[in-house]
């Protein structure tokens, strides 16, 4: 006796919606998490080097270094000064993954 019919399947596409549905959720979520903390970081980045450029430029950069990665939560940042013009400042301040470049005038003493 072989029956056509070998499970009911009444219930499982409500099964089916549930668990793709938040499984989906679930990875969109994640991948939206990530880029959030992404976005986050590379703006904190940003902005310090562009206020590290600032203090530099003001000749207070040592000061003013931890006091920066203590308000933007980094533990490690590298600044690095390049030449770019006698009455420029630039930096580059990386840290981990992302670094972002920063640019003041240099004051007239």
């Amino acid at each position: 006796m072989l029956s056509t019919k070998l499970r009911e399947t009444s219930g499982s596409a409500v099964v089916e919606f549930i668990v793709f549905v938040l499984v989906g959720q679930m990875l969109v979520f994640s991948g939206g998490m990530q880029l959030s903390q992404w976005i986050d970081d590379k703006l904190k980045i940003e902005l310090l080097a562009h206020q590290m450029a600032r203090a530099i430029a003001l000749g207070k950069g040592d000061l003013l270094l931890p006091e920066l990665q203590q308000d933007y939560n980094f533990t490690q940042v590298e600044i690095s000064e390049f030449a770019c013009g006698e009455s420029l400042v630039c930096i580059v301040a990386s840290s981990e993954k992302i670094s972002s470049r920063g640019l003041s005038i240099r004051d007239a003493l």
